[in-house]
């Protein structure tokens, strides 16, 4: 039998005998199969770690991804975008109640039958838009919009378990490297359609009805990508080991860990700047929405996730890299996104009170006018993703638990999502959003306290155990059980 984690063996000392065996048992052994590596080269492709990488890359990139090409237009592309941020608002909601709960959930289903579930999802997002546009009705927008929200926690908690366990150790960056392009192309790919199917309006109002129809096509395909996964007892690595799997942990179990997780000091330290890191989306989102014409809004949405993409590679492997030190990558790598962001929202501020109302800077009009209220925007953009990614790093120094980072990531995503939802909410009502502008910009004093303080506790190794759930007691319940 392959040796359990260390933090089963923690979570152990706190359960009553009998339900011990249970818990440090595992569902597969980490031996060679053999009968896989002397299989067909197909079968070693289908059931290979990397194809199934590949398919959770492409299930973001037809899901999420380009879902976030459509709310990088502003306003989700339609000419009020008070409906758009409402519709954003409520499904952000949804993702963040999904993604709070979704370790248990994904424990519970498996993560080929979560990649489903979502993926059926995926096309309520272009026809949602379409819908709106060329019949005016709006509820389906707002359902739709919801629908997607729940569906995307689904999703979110299943391949970020998948990225942490599938790779052996010393492949994931690899991995996970090649997943991240594909999730982040999507919103390149899909800001090109928007830009070549908007280019020619330079007024403002909404963007045709031909881009989400484009979309609509590229969401329907979730499915087929989906059922293409293999599930996990299935899946092999490189070298014929299969994933390990622990046994079924009940659901009172989980949420008594999930209780404790809340409980930790470390959670409430990464609770303001979660909060804060995509706040920036609804607010930037109102102000491209409300200040661009519709083309050069569409070149906004090809040009952020872009320079996200470029700017997030460049600031990874600074984290990285060997040649600096720890020390020096976490306050170092701490001021390389705060300052631009400070000073984005100073440039941007200065911006939006030159035009308090509703106008149309066009990049072919007036190519200087646009560029100084734009490019303020595009800082933004820029450093808000790679602040996600040191968030990233920070946290995954803590503890190389699996469980551990699942609860710790589902808790993080949860508070992200929280922002995201405050933002679009706020920002619902036009009037309010210079105001929302302006709280987006005072988070960033509380974000910083609190990321220092949590820069300061990282220790100088990680734990090999869910350091945050430790004193777990649950003395004369069942709270394990192995799968007959």
């Amino acid at each position: 039998m392959a040796v359990p984690e260390p933090a089963e063996l923690e979570i152990s000392k706190h359960l009553p005998p009998n339900d011990v065996p249970a818990l440090n048992s595992w569902d597969e052994e980490e031996e060679v199969d053999q009968a896989y590596l002397s299989a067909s080269r197909s079968t070693k492709i289908f059931r290979g770690v990397l194809l199934q990488m590949v398919l959770f890359g492409t299930l973001s990139f037809v899901g999420p991804s380009l879902a976030d090409a459509i709310s990088g237009l502003g306003g989700g592309g339609l000419k009020d975008p008070d409906l758009a941020n409402l519709a954003q608002a409520l499904s952000s909601t949804m993702t963040c109640i999904v993604t709070l709960f979704g370790g248990p959930l994904i424990n519970k289903i498996g993560i080929k039958t979560a990649c489903i579930i979502a993926s059926f999802a995926f096309f309520f997002t272009g026809s949602g838009y379409y819908v709106n546009l060329k019949h005016g009705i709006q509820v389906y927008l707002v359902i739709a919009r919801v629908i997607v929200g729940g569906s995307n926690g689904f999703l979110y908690v299943a391949e970020s378990t998948a990225m942490l366990s599938y790779p052996r150790m010393q492949d994931r960056g690899t991995y996970i490297s090649i997943w991240s392009a594909m999730r982040n192309s999507g919103g390149i790919i899909g800001g090109a359609i928007i830009l070549a199917t908007n280019y020619k309006t330079s007024g403002a109002g909404a963007v045709s009805a031909a881009t989400y129809l484009i979309f609509l096509g590229f969401e329907a395909s979730g499915p087929i990508w989906s059922f293409l996964l293999s599930p996990t007892k299935r899946v092999r690595r490189p070298d014929g080991t299969r994933i390990p799997t622990s046994k079924e942990i009940t659901w009172k179990a989980e949420l008594k860990a999930l209780a404790l997780h809340f409980k930790h000091p470390r959670t409430w330290l990464m609770a303001i700047p979660s909060f804060y890191s995509f706040f920036f989306l609804g607010t930037y989102s109102t102000f491209l929405a409300t200040h661009f014409s519709v083309r050069s809004r569409a070149l906004a949405s090809f040009l952020g996730p872009t320079g996200a993409v470029l700017t997030a590679l460049l600031y990874g492997r600074f984290l990285d890299s060997r040649r600096f030190s720890q020390k020096t990558k976490i306050w170092g790598g701490m001021a390389m996104v705060l300052i631009p962001q400070l000073a984005s929202f100073i440039w941007v501020g200065i911006e939006w009170n030159k035009y308090p109302g509703k106008v149309a800077l066009d990049y072919d009009l007036s190519r200087s006018t646009w560029a100084a209220a734009y490019l303020g925007q595009l800082l933004m953009h820029c450093s808000g993703f790679c602040f996600q990614v040191y968030l990233y790093w920070i946290l995954a120094t803590f503890s190389n638990d699996l469980k551990a980072a699942s609860r710790i990531g589902g808790t993080f995503r949860a508070f992200e999502c929280a922002g995201q939802a405050t933002s679009f909410g706020l920002v619902s009502k036009y009037p309010r959003a210079l105001k929302t502008f302006y709280f987006n910009a005072s988070l960033i004093v509380p974000a910083l306290f609190f990321m220092v303080l949590l820069a300061r506790s990282v220790p100088e190794t990680p734990a090999e155990v869910d350091d945050m759930v430790k004193g777990l007691d649950q003395e004369g319940d069942e709270d394990v059980k192995g799968r007959e």
